[in-house]
């Protein structure tokens, strides 16, 4: 895909790989692959209120009356939105029935609980997979999963979700009182991509490398 760094944020994946194909039904179901996912710009965006732009601050109205914004800390000089990206409770929904969940944040485990708490207040999708900067305060490594080290790993890159104004836009979708699309956007492409995957993978296609299960479907997902 042709991103600019900056513009993009990354969605990790690890493939197991199933050696036997005629292992039991039951266990093969247990043999999920795993789906790291990072909150900021991902699957949401934040912001300190302080920060709104005067365009934007419309929304200090709206805020209770809105089921993808939230408003914490309110009169505290830390005072934020967590704006959620279009079509993500469907996401999680759906790629939970093909992946274990993680989160993966730079983020404090404070801010990462207070995220949960509003897309998964059940724990349903991610359960207690969730690493943040208190584990890992320099750089993200996939070491620091549970996991067996000789799956292979991935990595898909996605549209940065930026709903607020940034530095380097010169109209924020809040400004624009838009957002991104929910059915052709790049949360609904990208689970159409990872389902393709998915697909791939319980055929055994490619099965000798299995980061051919994402290279090639990367090439056509333009968001």
């Amino acid at each position: 895909m042709a991103f600019t760094k900056h513009l993009t944020t990354k969605i990790s994946t690890l493939f197991k790989k199933n050696k036997r194909r005629n292992k039991p039904a039951c266990l093969n179901k247990e043999k999920k692959l795993h789906l790291v996912l990072d909150l900021d710009h991902t699957l949401l965006h934040t912001i300190l209120v302080s920060q709104l732009t005067q365009k934007e601050k419309y929304l200090i109205e709206e805020v209770d009356s809105r089921v993808d914004l939230w408003r914490f800390d309110k009169g505290l000089p830390n005072e934020y939105f967590i704006k959620l990206r279009p079509f993500v409770r469907e996401f999680l929904q759906e790629a939970n029935k093909l992946f274990s969940l993680y989160v993966y944040t730079m983020g404090s485990y404070s801010y990462a609980q207070t995220v949960l708490n509003l897309i998964d207040p059940g724990r349903v999708y991610f359960g207690n997979r969730v690493i943040t900067r208190e584990k890992s305060p320099f750089k993200k490594t996939l070491d620091l999963l549970v996991v067996d080290k000789r799956r292979v790993r991935n990595l898909l890159e996605i549209t940065k979700y930026m709903y607020f104004r940034d530095e380097k836009k010169s109209k924020s979708y809040a400004e624009k009182e838009r957002d991104e699309s929910r059915s052709n956007g790049p949360l609904a492409n990208i689970l159409r991509l990872l389902k393709k995957a998915h697909r791939r993978f319980e055929e055994e296609l490619d099965s000798k490398d299995l980061r051919l299960l994402i290279r090639d479907p990367c090439r056509q997902c333009c968001f």
